[in-house]
């Protein structure tokens, strides 16, 4: 596939992503990882592990690591698409849908669609971990520090990054 082949093929399925976006475009994870890695062998399993830990760390939103897929992809040019089509789609309905959502605020199927749609994010977000789980643990011992990192999240008010530097301490002295 060439170069501007691959940008297209990345642009259409990164807006189609954006569109399922709910919660963030961390739900949309394990899709992007199928097409990236499963399907067109863009990247590798521990690449897009990486791109993940690379784009949670540093400020600004989640979408960065779209377009680190892009920059691998393409360069600047895959880059710019992949962020473009990951934001605009969805920013575009947010802004349209948004002025009648409050519109509606009192409406009874608004709260059915909000309560609907709170378990299919919480879903979405543990088939995201899952998958990232998947790609980054290649043995006993990086799986036991994805389980507690999990563990110690969910049962205390730790911020992530702090077990994301022990994860990386432990990774630089080649105990992982």
């Amino acid at each position: 596939m060439t170069q501007f082949g691959a940008v297209g093929a990345l642009s259409v399925q990164f807006a189609l992503l954006s569109l399922l976006s709910f919660g963030g475009v961390n739900v949309v994870l394990p899709e992007a990882h199928r097409f990236v890695v499963e399907t067109n062998h863009w990247l590798s399993d521990q690449e897009f592990a990486d791109f993940f830990a690379i784009a949670q760390a540093a400020p600004g939103p989640n979408f960065l690591m779209f377009a680190l897929i892009g920059w691998q992809v393409a360069g600047l040019v895959g880059a710019m698409a992949a962020a473009l089509a990951i934001i605009v789609p969805a920013g575009t309905l947010a802004f349209a849908v948004g002025g009648l959502w409050q519109r509606f605020r009192d409406a009874p199927w608004r709260r059915a669609v909000q309560w609907g749609l709170a378990p299919i994010t919480l879903g979405l977000v543990y088939a995201s971990g899952f998958v990232l789980c998947r790609a980054a643990d290649h043995n006993g011992v990086t799986f036991a520090i994805t389980a507690i990192t999990v563990i110690v999240t969910l049962a205390s008010d730790l911020n992530p990054l702090w077990l994301f530097l022990a994860a990386g301490v432990l990774g630089a002295m080649g105990l992982t």
